[in-house]
């Protein structure tokens, strides 16, 4: 009798475990780089701005509002490395060497700005950003919210200038004529697993999209939820475009 038993809990368990695992697979989304760091990409949002706005605020000569800002960078910055854990060993440290010298400049602006010397100021603050450009380096690819500052790399325009498959170039002119991390630099992707059947998913990571991320491919408008996902698709709707369905298809099942 226990063996029968027995036996027919295992043809149950073999019988329904592709079923489940099959469900499983159908809802877990894909995990981009901007996801793995999207804690990161948060806070190096705020630094981008504040570096925007410390830079004018030194350049109009309001020398005594400048440490303000730049200890809001400092703050954010001392953030970066617990919010980094993917990043390896060596790159952890050489980030919390960085956001060191990150908070040693903070200080210094703070009394060369209050003492009125812009002189010494501005030479903090060319410190600052060559201090934060290096913090950049040490993360992957697209993983941090662009600047929007550096010039087009030659692999965008190739991606998103460039037509092929199903990628027109009615498309790139719709699209403005720029890459996806240029028209969208400093948008912090949210990456909102929960999502209602019947909702809109990014095609790509099938998260929640964010609706201020549009891109038209094939003349039809679709929306992501990061621009590492725009730049995937765009890539498939160029080599195979047989894959690319409606935006209405992309839903939640």
């Amino acid at each position: 009798m226990t063996k029968k038993i027995l036996a027919a809990f295992m043809a149950a368990t073999i019988c329904f475990a592709p079923v489940v695992a099959h469900a499983q697979g159908a809802t877990k989304p894909k995990i981009t780089t901007a996801m793995t760091f999207a804690k990161a990409g948060e806070a190096w949002s705020g630094i981008v701005a504040d570096r925007k706005l410390l830079g004018e605020t030194i350049k109009s000569g309001k020398l005594s509002e400048a440490h303000e800002i730049a200890f809001s960078i400092r703050d954010a910055a001392v953030t970066l490395p617990y919010k980094s854990g993917a990043l390896s060993p060596a790159k952890k440290t050489a980030l919390e060497k960085q956001v060191a010298a990150v908070a040693i400049i903070a200080e210094n602006i703070d009394k060369y700005g209050d003492a009125g010397n812009a002189v010494k100021t501005k030479a903090e603050y060319a410190k600052l950003v060559k201090a934060l450009a290096a913090i950049a380096l040490l993360y992957p690819a697209n993983a941090l919210p662009a600047s929007g500052e550096k010039p087009m790399s030659a692999a965008d325009k190739a991606l998103f200038l460039t037509p092929g498959g199903m990628y027109t170039k009615a498309d790139i002119a719709a699209n403005g004529n720029a890459s996806a991390y240029r028209k969208y630099a400093g948008v912090v992707p949210n990456h909102e697993a929960k999502v209602n059947t019947g909702d809109a998913v990014c095609p790509i990571s099938e998260t929640k999209p964010n609706p201020k991320l549009i891109w038209v491919v094939g003349g039809k408008t679709y929306t992501f939820c990061c621009p590492p996902c725009i730049a995937e698709f765009v890539q498939k709707a160029k080599s195979d475009p047989a894959t690319i369905q409606p935006p209405e298809k992309y839903v939640k099942q």
